[in-house]
């Protein structure tokens, strides 16, 4: 009988540790993908792209550059990162503007 009382109590605990677990993370304890520093330094690699990223703390208002070596978190005060913003966004749209579909001709005869 004493057994039987305290493997409940044992259960017990666990529910209500299991619980205050489950309701208390929320999924707020995911790890921060963000740029929460930046840098100043002009990139001399590659850029394929890049993001803007508003503050929202611990996360900081950044320019987020994609390279080859990975992401880059910039400085969106620099005068160098709006010139790559610019020269990027100029190049995107040259590029949306010059991409055709191609249409594949008809085999069949008339």
């Amino acid at each position: 009988m004493q057994l039987n009382q305290k493997m409940m109590r044992s259960l017990a605990a666990i529910a209500v540790i299991m619980s205050v677990m489950i309701t208390g993370t929320n999924g707020q304890n995911k790890p921060v993908e963000c740029c929460t520093i930046v840098s100043t330094k002009e990139i001399t690699l590659p850029i394929t792209g890049f993001k803007l990223q508003k503050r929202n703390l611990p996360c900081v208002k950044a320019v987020i550059f994609f390279t080859n070596e990975g992401l880059r978190c910039s400085d969106w005060k620099q005068g160098w990162v709006r010139q790559k913003i610019q020269g990027l966004s100029k190049l995107h749209r040259w590029e949306k503007m010059n991409s055709t579909v191609s249409t594949p001709l008809s085999t069949s005869s008339p």
